[in-house]
């Protein structure tokens, strides 16, 4: 049975693009810096990489690199950038202290996407010539292993921990997980339609990637290696990159030349930015405030503001949560209030962001902010009680896991993870009373504690026994 697909739709215009940056020609990657004060996007066309600077938006330097550079990464350090040049077969290094190119990396086969380990030891290059990927030690620039994976592979992705990579595998509709300790392949994901881009959630929990010849982007429990839902009616889409507080997943959708937004708690599409022209990779700002979308057939970067509304729109009725309420004419606000309480404090970031920290409250209220024009309405913001587990069912299984497990209770409808000890799961919410989730394997017989997290907060632990 295919995974459901979430309902096609065509969200109105959230967003224009807020500036038109131009690039070199045939811009196709980018990548943000760490600390958010520059992207590096590849002019494929051009042989060249443009460096932005966010806070002008402005091009503050072209770099010369090889033949056709595509894919591209930012060291954690933010101190290189390597550049996987296709048609040159190698990886141009740039310093980012002098935008110049320091060393070069050849012999790797139609180099594409481009990954760096959390620690930055190790970058990981995808050779798509060859099928491989190929692990490259950042000391000295050298390949240390080559790891083949499925058939005309695209892009990398390394887990913040380190410890896995997916690459999509473009020719063979699969995902390859990879073992980083070992250079070995864990896991092949099958079911997909044509898959390029690669994006996971802050959790880790889940993994999108884009089906380019499916129209959908694929939704993979990264805890049981398989799709469990699509998100529909997509035409053509190329990149997807999950914001880093883990609230929208923004879409390249070359068939209607627009940016789909998908908001990560319900996996559907509840947005759309129009206007851009043949539009590739995407990169958001640290700060999730921004989104930078490489226009490949208008040789620009177009930059556009997060969605107006309150993100997160959840949090325990204690409160206590940190959001950020997205609008205009903020400048000179003197209050921000949650239902009929103010807010616990509240900063101005500019005239289009605030952040506020929510007082206690119960259920649905409405937010207002307060400002020398008058009092409006910003949207709404959910509080929602603790969870309380009663049941697990089966409560136990044999050590090798693998078990559909029935978690009983209430206030589990927003439920984001269910963690059997330290592990964290993916979960299918059956009901605001009920959520399914497989058991993982345990290192032996005994007890773990089952536990489900929710933007209440954490609920009581039951405990599931290993035989």
């Amino acid at each position: 049975m295919s995974p459901p697909a979430s309902p096609s739709q065509v969200p109105g215009p959230f967003a224009e693009p807020l500036t038109q940056i131009p690039v070199g020609h045939g811009p196709l990657g980018i990548a943000m810096a760490p600390d958010g004060r520059h992207a590096y996007v590849t002019n494929f066309g051009s042989g060249t990489v443009s460096v932005l600077d966010t806070a002008t938006r402005t091009v503050t330097a072209t770099v010369a690199t090889g033949a056709g550079p595509w894919g591209i990464g930012v060291s954690p350090d933010g101190s290189a950038v390597y550049v996987s040049n296709f048609g040159a077969g190698a990886v141009s290094v740039l310093n980012t202290a002098t935008n110049t190119v320091t060393a070069t990396i050849g012999g790797i086969s139609s180099p594409v996407g481009v990954g760096f380990a959390p620690g930055g030891q190790f970058a990981y290059v995808v050779s798509q010539g060859a099928d491989t990927v190929v692990r490259v030690d950042t000391a000295t620039h050298t390949p240390v292993a080559t790891i083949p994976v499925g058939t005309r592979p695209y892009n990398i992705l390394i887990t913040s921990d380190g410890t896995r990579a997916y690459v999509s595998n473009f020719g063979g509709d699969t995902v390859s997980v990879l073992d980083t300790a070992t250079d070995t392949v864990l896991n092949t994901i099958s079911g997909f339609d044509l898959p390029r881009a690669l994006a996971l959630t802050p959790d880790g929990l889940r993994l999108y990637v884009t089906d380019y010849g499916g129209n959908t982007v694929s939704v993979v429990s990264t805890s049981s290696n398989s799709i469990v839902r699509r998100v529909g009616g997509l035409s053509i889409p190329f990149f997807v990159t999950v914001a880093p507080n883990g609230q929208r997943a923004y879409v390249s959708v070359d068939g209607t030349s627009s940016v789909q937004v998908i908001d990560v708690a319900t996996d559907t599409v509840t947005g759309t930015v129009p206007g851009l022209n043949v539009p590739n990779w995407l990169a958001v700002t640290p700060d999730s405030r921004f989104v930078y979308v490489v226009n490949n057939g208008g040789d620009s970067v177009s930059v556009f503001g997060s969605p107006p509304g309150i993100v997160p729109g959840q949090g325990p009725i204690g409160g206590g949560t940190t959001v950020t309420i997205i609008g205009r004419h903020f400048t000179g606000v003197t209050a921000v209030t949650f239902g009929s309480r103010p807010a616990r404090s509240f900063t101005v970031l500019d005239d289009n962001t605030i952040t506020a920290v929510t007082p206690a409250s119960t259920g649905a209220v409405v937010v207002t902010v307060t400002g020398p024009g008058g009092t409006g309405v910003l949207g709404h913001f959910y509080y929602i009680p603790p969870p309380l587990l009663t049941a697990l069912s089966p409560s136990g299984s044999p050590v090798g896991g693998g078990k559909a497990v029935v978690i009983s209770g209430i206030y589990l409808s927003t439920a984001s993870a269910v963690k059997f000890g330290s592990t964290s799961l993916f979960l299918t919410v059956d009901s605001d009373n009920q959520l399914t989730v497989i058991a993982p394997a345990a290192p032996g017989p005994g007890n773990a504690l089952v536990q489900v997290i929710t933007p209440g907060g954490p609920s009581n632990t039951l405990t599931y026994t290993y035989a």
